[in-house]
């Protein structure tokens, strides 16, 4: 018999520096940096799984969303979500805030956009805990109480990479297909904030050139180009940015919708405190 072929949207998710642009790598290339690199917006990456589940084998297509962690990007984090079929939820088994966020902020805003899709957990940084049965009693906790796979994981020795990834392929190619899209979104609140303004600006230009998958790489190398801080953007790396992303939307647009676009973007710059 032929195996089956199917393609799903993962996302990983959590916040700044937990360790999911490397997980994603260890899982991906099995390679490990050290070095630090702050996602912007996000990054696509693929790999292909053979899964034999009982009589029946799958042939899985996972595009893993690397979603960036800085709160305040409603706007990208909620696009990212759409059409996600699986999560892996990522907290730093060293800093206890980042498993707070998990809870507080991470799973009610996936739970909001994508709906109860299936979900792994992920404490990563076990190499580096002072006590491993602690951490792997928490881990063990999250997952009874969310009644999900949960794991230790180390991005930098490897530890369940592998596995968190299987998990949630598993999970994924047993989910209906009627399951997908049952969440509402939400919406901003309060004042707008530079980090607002930057996320409304990405998004509006994903959305004008067609798809967040196809419209990031040029934003990110845009954002890149004009020196623009995603942590803390300054009203003037945003105003060189969006004459960066002018320049790439005049190659497909006409210089009016061009301009107009631009000026609708520094609107949101100018409000915002």
């Amino acid at each position: 018999m032929s195996p089956d072929f199917i393609k799903r949207k993962i996302l990983l998710l959590g916040d700044a520096s937990v360790g999911k642009t490397s997980l994603i790598r260890r899982f991906v290339v099995d390679k490990f940096s050290d070095d630090y690199i702050t996602t912007i917006g996000t990054k696509v990456t693929k790999r292909d799984l053979r899964l034999e589940l009982g009589n029946r084998t799958v042939d899985l297509s996972m595009m893993i969303w690397d979603v960036l962690g800085q709160k305040g990007y409603k706007g990208i984090q909620e696009s990212a979500a759409r059409g996600a079929r699986g999560v892996i939820l990522v907290f730093d088994l060293t800093r206890p805030e980042t498993k707070r966020s998990f809870e507080e902020y991470w799973l009610p805003r996936v739970r909001a956009v994508a709906g109860s899709i299936p979900m792994v957990i992920v404490g990563n940084k076990v190499d580096i805990v002072e006590r491993r049965e602690d951490a792997l009693a928490q881990v063990t906790d999250l997952g009874k109480k969310h009644g999900t796979p949960a794991f230790v994981s180390s991005a930098k020795t490897g530890e369940n990479a592998e596995a968190a990834f299987l998990a949630i392929g598993t999970l994924v190619v047993q989910q209906p297909e009627a399951a997908e899209g049952e969440g509402k979104g939400t919406t901003e609140e309060g004042p707008l904030t530079l980090v607002g303004a930057t996320d409304q600006v990405i998004v509006d230009f994903c959305r004008e050139f067609g798809d967040m998958e196809t419209g990031m790489p040029l934003v990110r190398q845009q954002l890149t180009r004009a020196g623009v801080d995603i942590n803390a953007p300054s009203k003037e790396g945003l105003r060189l940015a969006l004459e960066y992303l002018a320049e790439v939307e005049a190659g497909f647009k006409g210089a009016e919708e061009v301009e107009a676009n631009k000026l609708r973007r520094l609107a949101w710059i100018k409000e915002a405190k």
